[in-house]
């Protein structure tokens, strides 16, 4: 298992100072924001020895001629800095012809599309994500990005994790959550209240030993959205970030 690092697009720390703390916390990729794609990144991710395994992230909505336009942009991003993942998201349900098209341009740089399902987007369970592959599959290589936080907020059971074929994950993201203040506000607990794994309400050595179960032995990227968290020093951050995700996979 290789724990990584998906950046909160609310931090404001330099990318070299990112991912310089992130090599030396032991985090072997960090992902990136596209925005934050230039020639100074690609320096500061070889001098770190770390590499890119997710690029942030297309949004798929129904505006096809946006959708397209971002795919372009992101597929010469990815190329730019060697990401393995486009992360997707999806706002709106779309013909399979537009993912498929979409997942080609990354093909053709070498990337895969990640697909990420959401109980707070159009793609809110692992069916409907696993659909989404398929039809992306046939354009290039896809694959489900199953996040902790997504999953144990959302109506899947612990079977249907379990029955996720594991050639069909792209990798995971892991985040434990506090206690929701407010059940109709999903979204800003998503964005502003995740929590350190272990110090949240989430099953997370479920979450982990089930798809420990699937055979699954790839990238888990953590990914912790917190307000609280954002005031921390970079190399304190991430040294945290590391320290109470590791127990759980290494």
């Amino acid at each position: 298992m290789q724990l990584a690092l998906t950046p909160d697009g609310r931090w404001d720390f330099a990318t070299v100072d990112l991912v310089s703390a992130a090599s030396a916390a032991g985090f072997a990729a960090v992902g990136v924001n596209a925005d934050r794609v230039d020639d100074a990144a690609v320096e500061a991710y070889a001098a770190a020895g770390v590499r890119c395994h997710e690029l942030l992230a297309l949004v798929v909505s129904d505006d096809e001629s946006a959708t397209m336009a971002s795919a372009e942009l992101l597929a010469d991003r990815a190329q730019t800095i060697g990401a393995q993942w486009v992360l997707t998201v999806f706002t709106a349900k779309v013909p399979p012809q537009r993912i498929q098209r979409c997942t080609k341009l990354f093909d053709d740089i070498g990337a895969g599309m990640a697909v990420e399902y959401s109980p707070l987007g159009a793609i809110p369970s692992i069916r409907d994500g696993i659909e989404a592959v398929r039809a992306a599959s046939r354009g290039g290589r896809a694959g489900l990005m199953i996040d902790s936080w997504h999953f144990c907020f959302s109506d899947d059971t612990w079977e249907d994790l379990a029955a996720v074929p594991v050639d069909d994950i792209a990798y995971l993201q892991f985040a434990d959550a506090l206690e929701p203040e407010y059940r109709d506000r999903m979204i800003r607990e998503s964005l502003h209240r995740r929590a350190l794994p272990g110090e949240g309400v989430l099953e997370l050595d479920r979450f982990a030993t089930t798809l420990r179960e699937t055979g699954y032995d790839g990238i888990v990227s953590v990914e912790v959205l917190s307000a609280e968290l954002r005031e921390l020093p970079v190399d304190v951050l991430v040294g945290r970030l590391y320290a109470t995700s590791a127990p759980y996979w290494i």
